[in-house]
């Protein structure tokens, strides 16, 4: 599946073997509220009226004695829906200057299969280190308001400066790619070191994991790339840098 974005970054699932476990994924969702409307569906509705998909801008802060006012720490960010991928559509995200875990989503499309946001840690390179569990919702066209889970245990001091959007469906297929490496070798052989004489064997070179020995970590690493692949090839995804 061909993913396009303007600002569409490489997921960096397959290049990231050099220090895997900086990108495993816990295996919990948020279920809660997800993303709410703010102010309702008024006229006074801070972030204006919602136009149409394709790169439309969804409005900015007024400026007349009249106008409305957009939430604190957002009065200037742009949530024009610019970010595309097929199954997930366009849409449009930006971050509270005051808050880091606190975003704006502007959905065009109204979708019961549910997006989720995954916030990350992105460096110079482009590389993604996972911040916190997924924040699933269903998409309604307009702008709603959310707050992104940073919340795993050693990674709160690393800025969240990017998102990853998939659909809840994708979650499993993005959690073996990211986990492939930390699991192996129960990820290549899911049924345990009974599975058969390979699996018997492979557990018996790399029962303490892919660094026990150069074998092990070059087989873990090939074999995370395929599963990688694999996600990238079949799945909805856009990798946005936030800042």
């Amino acid at each position: 599946m061909k993913i396009l974005s303007g600002t569409l970054l490489l997921l960096i699932l397959a290049t990231s073997c050099d220090n895997p476990q900086r990108n495993r994924l816990a295996t919990t969702v948020n279920n809660g509220n997800g993303l709410s409307q703010p102010n309702g569906a008024t006229a006074t509705n801070p972030w204006g009226t919602s136009g149409t998909t394709g790169g439309t801008s969804y409005g900015t802060s007024g400026s007349g004695s009249g106008a409305p006012t957009r939430p604190p720490g957002f009065d200037k960010c742009d949530i024009t829906a610019k970010y595309y991928a097929a199954g997930i559509n366009y849409m449009g995200i930006c971050q509270s200057t005051l808050d880091e875990t606190s975003v704006a989503v502007n959905s065009t499309v109204s979708d019961s299969a549910r997006t989720c946001l995954i916030p990350t840690y992105k460096d110079q390179s482009g590389s993604s280190t996972y911040l916190g569990n997924p924040q699933c919702f269903a998409p309604e066209p307009g702008v709603a308001m959310g707050q992104l889970a940073k919340t795993r245990s050693g990674f709160t001091d690393k800025a969240l400066n990017g998102v990853m959007v998939i659909k809840e469906a994708s979650i499993t297929a993005y959690y073996r790619c990211m986990n492939f490496y930390i699991d192996f070798p129960a990820s290549e052989c899911p049924n345990g070191r009974n599975t058969n004489q390979y699996c018997a064997q492979l557990y018996q070179q790399c029962y303490n994991g892919a660094n026990t020995n150069p074998y092990c970590a070059q087989k873990a690493n090939s074999d995370m790339a395929i599963e990688c692949n694999n996600f990238k090839s079949n799945h909805a995804y856009i990798d946005i840098r936030l800042k």
